[in-house]
């Protein structure tokens, strides 16, 4: 996992942008070429995930995010499992324009996440012969984080955003509303 993250860090670095375009050629003008946005808020929605994200916006192409996402419960017959994690990822944003067409951004991410899983099992035991009982287990996990998706600049403040995450086997996609200050 360590050597995907290095060959999509080595990516972001060699695939940056020159800043050598035209206006006319990169996405949203006007957004692309403004420097005085440098932090971002964000809610994310996404298969069973609720999330916010806090970014720092160090240049055009490059950012650093953190997040936090609340899993929805998983309900099984005699207990639940509640999750939540949270993650630093490096964000490197890619301008693209075709044709006529509204221009927009495609992102890259790498960055670190760590889970935490609770786990409530409740056994009603036998009357008469064994009390119930009720185990409660609680695991993190540190994992490695990729994603890709679009962004697209609404306004010079509000931006929107499709991605996907993969966290070691887990694969989510979601949807983002982002205001930049």
């Amino acid at each position: 996992m360590e050597k995907i993250l290095f060959v999509i860090l080595l990516s972001l670095a060699i695939a940056a942008p020159s800043g050598t375009a035209s206006a006319a050629t990169t996405p949203s003008a006007n957004a692309a070429n403004d420097s005085s946005h440098w932090l971002y808020l964000g809610a994310q929605l996404g298969d069973s995930v609720v999330g916010a994200l806090l970014g720092l916006q160090f240049t055009k192409a490059y950012s650093l995010e953190f997040r936090y996402d609340y899993v929805d419960t998983v309900y099984q017959p005699n207990g639940k499992i509640n999750a939540s994690s949270t993650g630093a990822a490096v964000v490197g944003m890619f301008p693209v324009k075709f044709g006529d067409l509204d221009s927009f951004f495609i992102f890259a991410k790498g960055g670190y996440e760590r889970t935490r899983e609770k786990t409530t099992i409740n056994d009603p035991g036998i009357p008469g012969l064994f009390p119930a009982t009720t185990t409660i287990s609680t695991t993190v996990r540190k994992r490695v984080t990729v994603g890709a998706g679009v962004q697209y600049d609404f306004t010079r403040d509000v931006s929107g955003r499709m991605g996907m995450n993969a966290v070691g086997s887990d694969h989510s996609v979601y949807l983002a509303a982002i205001y930049k200050f």
